[in-house]
């Protein structure tokens, strides 16, 4: 035997083996597909919804402190000018409950013409006060520089009184953005945020990053009607995005940045970048928190490269793929066929219930409920019928003579033989007691009589045997043919067609215009 013969003799002895180590192979492969598929997706829903978590806890963080810079313009509004020395005790609180707020400034309204006055009598708390500014493309500018005699809002007060912070009292804004600002405070009364700006605090060197912003917060007099000045919360943006970043480190591994949207933020929008932005590729979803006066876009990148934990998932996968597998099919199979047999028992319970409802115990015939409902569905559909109605006369003789069981038994007699001689598409109904009632197709006077007189005649010549007694009953017969009658007026003219058979003796047929 060859190598080549003796190679193939192996593969044919084992070719169940290996076709079902093939199978299972591709089965594993399919469940291992299935499970990175769903892993993906729930890595994804996981990314989205820490995004909009992430994006909330931004917005929350800046909110806050806006709300603490509101409550310091708040003491320039609700208290005396007499009382405005004190505000540092007031801001420090304020501050302390913030760690990305770090400075308070009172930032007074103050007319052309008051400006010396207010100069001297600021000079008397902090000797060194000098008004100046920052000229935008130029260097600081000590004294008043607008042409036009405007008023300018000048640091007044400052918390914490660290000599950094103390050197920017005196300053006022000259560059437009303030300007807009200020429209925007006159026209909805809120506080602005800036964008991104190199704080004073931190020096003049342009060189310097950009790690703060500024929010204005308007201070009105008591009747809201004249702006007194504007509170100015010096912020530590860093604050926020390392909190962002340490938040989003501890569930996955992503890359944050944030952009400025907002008036003059064109220049310089990013707020913030993750270092390994530009060193990830990966899928980026975007959220925008909205600010009083402008907008923030917050880009979340998440690399597609697997993790070792998703690794470790899908390895463990693979070895249970299979059982998983059979095991669910199982479960479904069962709980298919469960629901299926429920479904049929739900089916022919319903069934039974409406015929029940609908028919009546002793003669099997509709009962009045249905009856009622027929009668209302004819008339709305406005075809032509007859309304018969009759019962057996003394009735309540035969119920005396031979009880209660010889009554059912009449009931059921008679039942019968209209039932046999009824017309096609004709319905019967027991309305209760011995009463019946009879929904026609029969609409010519002459045929309907005829037809009536039969179903009488054959009741009153067939007789049936209860015990020892030969019984027979006779019916009194109403009817009318309808025509625009409602139901309660077509059934009162049946009733008094039937009282009429009844007075003119019992055993006959009366049928009304």
């Amino acid at each position: 035997m060859t190598q080549s013969t003796a190679h193939k003799s192996f593969i044919k002895r084992h070719s169940d083996s290996i076709l079902a180590f093939l199978a299972t192979l591709c089965v594993t492969a399919g469940v291992v597909g299935a499970a990175y598929t769903m892993q993906q997706r729930y890595t994804q829903t996981t990314f989205d919804t820490l995004a909009d978590r992430q994006a909330e806890s931004l917005k929350a963080n800046v909110e806050n402190d806006l709300k603490f810079i509101g409550a310091g313009a708040n003491f320039f509004h609700s208290i005396e000018r007499s009382y405005w020395p004190s505000f540092p005790m007031y801001a420090e609180q304020v501050i302390n409950s913030s760690r990305s707020l770090i400075g308070l400034q009172w930032m007074q309204k103050v007319e052309f013409e008051d400006l010396d006055e207010h100069i001297l009598k600021t000079r008397q708390k902090f000797p060194n006060f000098q008004p100046f500014t920052v000229p935008k493309d130029g260097p600081k500018t000590y004294g008043y520089i607008f042409e036009h005699n405007e008023p300018i809002f000048i640091a007044s007060d400052i918390y914490p009184r660290t000599p950094e912070n103390l050197s920017l009292l005196g300053f006022y804004f000259s560059r437009k953005r303030f300007d807009l600002i200020l429209d925007d405070i006159s026209e909805n009364g809120r506080a602005n945020v800036s964008d991104k700006v190199r704080l004073l605090q931190d020096g003049y060197d342009k060189s310097i990053p950009k790690t703060g912003l500024l929010v204005f917060h308007p201070v009105f007099d008591f009747e809201n009607k004249y702006l007194l000045g504007v509170v100015t919360g010096v912020i530590r943006s860093t604050v926020y995005f390392e909190d962002l970043i340490t938040k989003t480190a501890t569930e996955l591994d992503m890359s944050v940045r944030v952009e400025d949207l907002g008036f003059d933020a064109a220049d310089d929008p990013v707020l913030f970048q993750s270092a390994s932005w530009d060193n990830i590729r990966g899928t980026v979803i975007s959220r925008t928190i909205q600010l009083p006066n402008r907008e923030w876009r917050i880009d979340f990148k998440l690399s597609d490269a697997v993790s070792a934990w998703e690794r470790s998932i899908l390895a463990g996968t693979t070895l249970a793929g299979l059982v998983i597998a059979f095991l669910i099919s199982w479960i479904v199979n069962l709980q298919s066929r469960e629901k299926e047999r429920l479904a049929v028992m739900l089916e022919l319970k319903t069934v039974e219930l409406k015929r029940m409802a609908e028919r009546d115990p002793l003669t099997q015939l509709l009962n009045r409920r249905a009856f009622n409902d027929h009668l209302l569905n004819q008339i709305n559909k406005g075809v032509n019928f007859a309304l018969v109605g009759f019962d057996i006369d003394h009735f309540k003789v035969i119920n005396d003579k031979h009880g209660h069981l010889g009554g059912d038994e009449a009931l059921q007699h008679v039942t019968k033989l209209v039932s046999a001689n009824l017309k096609p598409g004709d319905k019967f109904y027991r309305a209760g007691g011995d009463e019946f009632c009879i929904i026609s197709k029969v609409i010519d006077r002459a045929v309907l009589e005829a037809y009536l007189e039969k179903l009488r005649s054959v009741v009153a010549s067939t007789a049936f045997d209860y015990g020892d007694a030969s019984i027979i009953c006779t019916l009194s017969i109403g009817a009318v043919i309808h025509k625009e009658e409602d139901p309660e007026s077509l059934y009162h003219k049946m009733d008094s067609q039937l009282y009429l058979s009844k007075k003119n003796g019992r055993n006959n047929v009366s049928i009304g215009d």
